[in-house]
């Protein structure tokens, strides 16, 4: 049987399959080609525009001024207390944890940041304190260190636009 004489039936232009698969297989092909290119070029774009040195002085020398995260012992020796505790103490906004939004236990285990009194899950706030300086929810520094936040340098800029 000759491939090149079967037709489509109710075909009227009377087109073999051979010359349907040929023109499927084309722009099959040509689409291919096309992502291909536009994938290479892509790759060499970012290949060209990264930079040399993943540590250069630049990122350096801001990690050196700037400290990632609270030490150890500020860490330990912060407020730790039952969410028990914590309702008859304190009045509370929200009676769960803003950083995994499960609600709070009776046996739970929390930390109570100094500065801004927004309590957390130990288990969700420790990591975050070891990573960053700041308080997940207020951005505040937490344990009272030195270093410049964005909300401490508004509430300064604040303060002294009162006094004036």
């Amino acid at each position: 049987m000759d491939d090149t004489n079967l037709s489509i039936p109710n075909n009227p232009q009377g087109q073999n399959i051979t010359d349907i698969v040929y023109g499927k297989g084309l722009t099959f092909g040509f689409i291919l080609i096309l992502v291909f290119i536009i994938g290479f070029s892509s790759y060499i774009y970012n290949w060209r525009t990264r930079p040399l040195d993943a540590t250069s002085d630049a990122s350096t020398d801001s990690e050196a001024t700037e400290k990632s995260g609270l030490d150890e012992d500020i860490l330990l020796d912060s407020t730790k207390l039952l969410y028990s505790e914590a309702k008859l103490q304190r009045n509370l906004g929200s009676a769960a944890c803003s950083i995994c939004l499960a609600d709070y236990e009776e046996t739970d285990v929390l930390r109570l940041l100094p500065e801004c009194n927004h309590l957390f899950h130990l288990k969700c706030v420790d990591p975050w304190l070891r990573l960053k300086h700041t308080c997940p929810m207020c951005r505040n520094s937490p344990m009272g260190t030195s270093l410049a936040t964005p909300a401490a340098a508004e509430a300064a800029t604040l303060r002294i636009l009162t006094q004036a």
